[in-house]
């Protein structure tokens, strides 16, 4: 599957046929290459995760992406522990300087692992040269909202007193949304919060009611049908879904500086720009990146496209910048 989805996307006329194919409209200003890989899903006729138990999506999801992923990046070091049932993965860069990130990976709280989001979490630690900690915390339906947050939470407060630099937290999408949960957390509780915040195109609203759901719900790899199944397993038919909700916090006063990543193909976009927005407004320093010609999970696809790997960079010198010396 890595060689046939790279091998395509490494072809130019293919990535030209698939940009001539999605140019107009309202995918004129979507990436070539992300227009190539979403052609080869559309002609490849892959199963669609939300036709899967969850057990079955799990492990399809550990290689659906992983094609276009990073190669790993070799570590000093790699160990695994546990913060009491919670598995924790904790990579330490070559070069590693004093500060560290927290960080939860994707997959609405449903699917997503520590060694599915390895690729990934490599990368950060070895751009930022920051220890990351990658936490396995528990998934719907088995383990239904808001035990993710709780064992996030829990993982917090385990590993920051061995950081003696400063620390982030972090996650993409379901990961953005227990980062802002774990931030907002330990502000409340009174133990050390995060210094940065970094939320790339993250979940905020569990009411699903943005308006880029509907517009942007279908031909973008996440869809409404993906986050609707995603949403049934994670929460209860008695989940307050706006207690859930950082979107619906009335108070963002002393939030943590914040880098949000925004994908403009994504059909969490509009949450993503809206949250940004209302940090700004309560005094918190932002650095909102948008990337317009991007969908939701480039993360994982910038191993193969250009204005992902990009975008990535970006967040790491951002991330580096906030962090300081």
């Amino acid at each position: 599957m890595r060689a046939a989805v790279r091998g395509a996307m490494a072809v130019p006329w293919f990535v030209r046929f698939a940009g001539r194919k999605r140019s107009t409209g309202r995918d004129a200003a979507l990436d070539p290459q992300v227009a190539a890989a979403l052609e080869f899903d559309r002609i490849a006729r892959l199963p669609k995760l939300e036709s899967m138990e969850p057990p079955a999506a799990r492990s399809y999801a550990e290689v659906g992406m992983s094609p276009l992923d990073f190669d790993p990046v070799p570590m000093a070091e790699v160990i695994d522990l546990k913060v009491g049932d919670i598995p924790v993965r904790i990579f330490v860069p070559h070069d590693a300087g004093p500060h560290w990130m927290i960080y939860f990976h994707g997959g609405g709280g449903v699917i997503g692992s520590i060694a599915g989001s390895e690729p990934a979490t490599r990368y950060l630690a070895a751009t930022t040269r920051c220890t990351i900690a990658s936490v396995g915390y528990r998934l719907g339906p088995e383990h239904k909202h808001p035990a993710g947050i709780e064992d996030c939470c829990a993982a917090w407060q385990a590993l920051v007193p061995r950081v003696q630099g400063k620390v982030a937290v972090g996650g993409d999408s379901q990961g953005g949304f227990l980062a802002a949960h774990v931030e907002h957390w330990a502000r409340e509780q009174g133990v050390r919060a995060p210094d940065v915040q970094l939320l790339i195109y993250p979940l905020v609203d569990l009411t699903l009611t943005s308006p880029s759901l509907d517009r942007l719900g279908e031909g973008y790899l996440l869809t409404r049908t993906m986050i609707q199944y995603f949403h049934d397993h994670y929460t209860s038919p008695d989940t307050d879904l706006e207690a859930g909700s950082p979107w619906f916090w009335k108070d963002l006063r002393g939030t943590a500086p914040a880098i949000v990543a925004t994908a403009g193909y994504d059909p969490l976009v509009d949450e993503g720009d809206g949250w940004a927005e209302r940090l700004r407004a309560a005094g918190t320093t932002v650095r909102h990146r948008r990337y317009p010609s991007l969908i939701h999970g480039f993360l994982s696809m910038a191993g193969a496209v250009d204005a992902a790997r990009e975008a990535v960079d970006e967040l790491c010198r951002d991330l580096v910048e906030l962090l300081g010396e």
